[in-house]
């Protein structure tokens, strides 16, 4: 089962959202855009006023869909997903060999703030690493810890990283240096 869970909320960072559902696309992976609007709308506004629609609304919703459940970052989206009571206990109640993965302020602002995956090293936006325990936070751009299934990231810019390496913790490295090549990232020294 490779089915992912791509949350939405008002205020959503929109170059995350929209990438990490691209790049897990491209990679012939299922993707379903789950709004977390509190009034149940599919479309929301993100966090630049670009308008995305969901596919489905958290209300209906199985946890056990999905191998793999993501939160992109953004203000205010990440508060409307710590303030969303069923979302945050689907994040809670994850299933055992289901992954996780946030991006920018989502690590810090939901999974720190409801202490979701408080053993595992992760990282997220500059401006909220304070709120992330220090013995758990790292620097580097994407944290991927495998005994807690959990893949973090720090922001925009990061966003294919990010994106990519959800794509190797599903399928795998090969799968994710094709998927790479065709977008022309420029090359890491």
């Amino acid at each position: 089962m490779h089915k992912i869970m791509v949350a939405i909320a008002p205020g959503s960072e929109e170059i995350e959202a929209v990438t990490i559902i691209d790049v897990l696309r491209r990679a012939e992976l299922e993707v379903d855009v789950v709004s977390v609007c509190p009034q149940g709308k599919l479309q929301i506004t993100a966090s630049r006023g670009v308008k995305l629609v969901a596919d489905c609304h958290i209300n209906d919703v199985v946890a056990s869909d999905y191998q793999m459940l993501v939160l992109p970052g953004g203000l205010p989206g990440s508060e409307v997903f710590r303030d969303n009571q069923q979302l945050v206990e689907l994040l809670k109640q994850r299933l055992a060999g289901q992954w996780l993965a946030a991006i920018c302020a989502a690590p810090a602002v939901v999974l720190a703030t409801h202490h979701i995956c408080s053993e595992a090293q992760m990282t997220c936006h500059p401006a909220f690493q304070q709120q992330i325990p220090a013995k758990q936070l790292s620097q580097q751009r994407v944290v991927v810890d495998l005994s807690q299934r959990l893949i973090t990231s720090q922001g925009p810019g990061t966003a294919l990283e990010f994106s990519l390496s959800l794509v190797e913790q599903l399928l795998d490295q090969d799968t994710a240096t094709s998927v790479a090549a065709p977008m022309v990232l420029a090359v890491q020294n």
